[in-house]
């Protein structure tokens, strides 16, 4: 499976289900870190109830994700094995920082942090709709699309952060 973006939006070559739930299991990890450590740098109060919230939201979405994935392989047989899929991937589709002390220098300044976090929701946002579209199975449709949806929220509430409007 080959992922790009091009002019804002997600291309994917050879979609591969196995992989796709690998790739959202590594992103929702991700968030909730992401989430984890803006925790650590917001004030008490509303928006750090909205962090708290996304970060149990976004191991809600992993359980879901892992969930998919052993389905999946109860069902198929997996023929891709672990390999450098993940690590190679371009970091700038789903990962707009390199490395943790990128990440950290984000989380100094709010502001910053709450814009890479509509970033990191938005692309999330693109990939699970490409992954619902390519997956057979209705079920599995509909758990995407849930997902999709609250990612959707997640996304609304980081903005009413930006704007001041969360209290």
């Amino acid at each position: 499976m080959k992922i790009e973006e091009k002019n804002g939006n997600l291309i994917i070559v050879d979609f591969n289900e196995f992989e796709a739930y690998k790739i959202a299991v590594q992103i929702e990890k991700e968030g909730i870190e992401f989430y984890k450590k803006l925790l650590g740098n917001t004030p008490q109060g509303r928006v750090n109830e909205i962090i708290n919230f996304l970060v149990t939201e976004e191991q809600k979405h992993l359980k879901t994700f892992e969930s998919l994935l052993l389905r999946l392989r109860e069902d198929k047989e997996e023929l891709w094995e672990e390999d450098d899929l993940l690590g190679s991937m371009d970091y700038g589709i789903f990962k707009p920082y390199k490395n943790i002390e990128d990440l950290d220098k984000f989380l100094t300044d709010p502001k910053k942090a709450i814009k890479l976090g509509i970033i990191i929701e938005e692309r999330s946002i693109k990939f699970y709709e490409i992954c619902r579209q390519e997956v057979s199975n209705p079920l599995t449709k509909e758990e995407i699309q849930k997902i999709i949806q609250e990612e959707y929220r997640h996304k609304q509430l980081l903005e009413d952060i930006a704007k001041g409007d969360a209290k």
